[in-house]
């Protein structure tokens, strides 16, 4: 993003500031501003892109993001939010694109991760979103969300033990998850 370090601390836009408060028309106008300054800062731009993302501007939120690429195409987090908005326009192609991209570059970024297997199960590339899911769990091993959304594939293919094994992980993990549980009774 475009902060800037002062003596090892990072100083955030005001704008980014009252949007962590949920103060969002505030941070809209704190934004502009910054934009009328500066039309290229990128936090400004991030900024406004998540803004239009929570009103589901997701046309306005792809174009604050894609001109936040525009100056800097290495942001997993830009990238990450750039393909989620894609994914609600129905551009799972570019979508893909960019969440490939940000596990590229953020190996570490769980979400974009889950995202990028997301969006390759709903293109119907199944094989290849069960492969990232995978790593996801390779690498995150007691991640609730993931081990529920694993069980279901498990679930809708048939896999009865696998879904069933994978239940119960999340039962030792989380004891009171209901997902887990009300999976488990068809098992008695």
């Amino acid at each position: 993003m475009n902060s800037y370090t002062n003596y090892g601390k990072v100083e955030l836009l005001q704008g980014s500031i009252l949007l962590q408060q949920g103060n969002f028309e505030q941070a809209k106008q704190s934004y502009e501003e910054e934009l009328q300054k500066d039309s290229k800062n990128l936090e400004a731009l991030y900024g406004m892109g998540i803004l239009c993302q929570y009103k589901e501007d997701y046309e306005g939120a792809k174009g604050y993001f894609e001109r936040a690429l525009n100056l800097e195409d290495v942001s997993s987090q830009i990238l990450n939010s750039f393909g989620i908005v894609s994914v609600y326009l129905g551009d799972k192609e570019s979508a893909i694109k960019a969440f490939e991209k940000a596990v590229d570059l953020d190996p570490e970024f769980l979400d974009a991760y889950k995202n990028l297997a997301d969006a390759y199960i709903e293109c119907g590339n199944f094989d290849d979103g069960i492969k990232t899911y995978q790593v996801i769990l390779q690498e995150h091993p007691d991640d609730v969300e993931t081990l529920l959304t694993v069980a279901e594939l498990y679930s809708e293919s048939g896999d009865k033990e696998s879904t069933k094994y994978l239940f119960e992980k999340v039962i030792k993990i989380e004891p009171d998850n209901d997902v887990a549980k009300m999976g488990l009774q068809e098992f008695d």
